[in-house]
């Protein structure tokens, strides 16, 4: 009996070694899967941290784009009210010299020649020659000399020079138009830098 009670001491004690080997081992592989499931974890939050981050970053970014995209409009609106108020500045400068040139004793002889070659253009037909009300009397006198002209005041020539209708076609020859002209050409010489 006591061999068998020895046996039967060494048979627990085989188990109980057997169990603590096994309560190791397990303890050893739950130490492991916590492990790999806190450096999973760590993992996640690096990468959803990652896709927050790069998410933010775009919308930032769009933001930004938007934003400056707004920025550039209003300076290009600027620049082009700068541009309008430059041209326009020039041209009253312009309209200042044109009329005390218009109101100097050089005006007349370039009137003369003006409206004499438009005259001769539509000679042996029936026109009209427009021109503002301080060069008329000088217009009659011209439109004399030929065949169905005669001359009419046209308010809407402030500045001096002629028109001249006859039929449908109408030539222009006015100071007025050519500072019409003087503006598209202002306007295209001021250039606006590229944004």
């Amino acid at each position: 009996m006591l061999e068998q009670e020895e046996r039967l001491k060494r048979f627990l004690a085989e188990i109980i070694t057997e169990a603590e080997d096994r309560r190791g081992a397990i303890i050893d592989e739950l130490r492991e899967l916590r492990e790999k499931e806190r450096e999973q974890a760590q993992e996640d939050a690096r990468q959803l941290r990652a896709t927050l981050l790069s998410a933010e970053e775009k919308r930032l970014t769009i933001k930004q784009n938007a934003e400056l995209s707004a920025q550039r409009e209003e300076l290009r609106k600027a620049l082009a009210r700068k541009r309008e108020e430059l041209a326009s500045s020039v041209l009253a400068s312009a309209r200042e010299k044109i009329k005390a040139f218009a109101a100097g004793k050089d005006y007349s002889e370039l009137f003369e020649r003006r409206a004499l070659r438009l005259c001769e253009r539509f000679k042996g037909r029936e026109f009209t020659l427009l021109v503002r009300a301080e060069d008329l009397v000088e217009a009659q006198a011209l439109v004399g000399g030929f065949e169905g002209g005669k001359a009419e005041v046209d308010p809407t020539i402030s500045l001096g020079g002629c028109r001249l209708k006859c039929g449908s076609v109408t030539a222009d020859d006015s100071l007025d138009a050519r500072l019409e002209l003087l503006r598209g050409q202002v306007l295209e010489g001021i250039s606006l830098p590229e944004l």
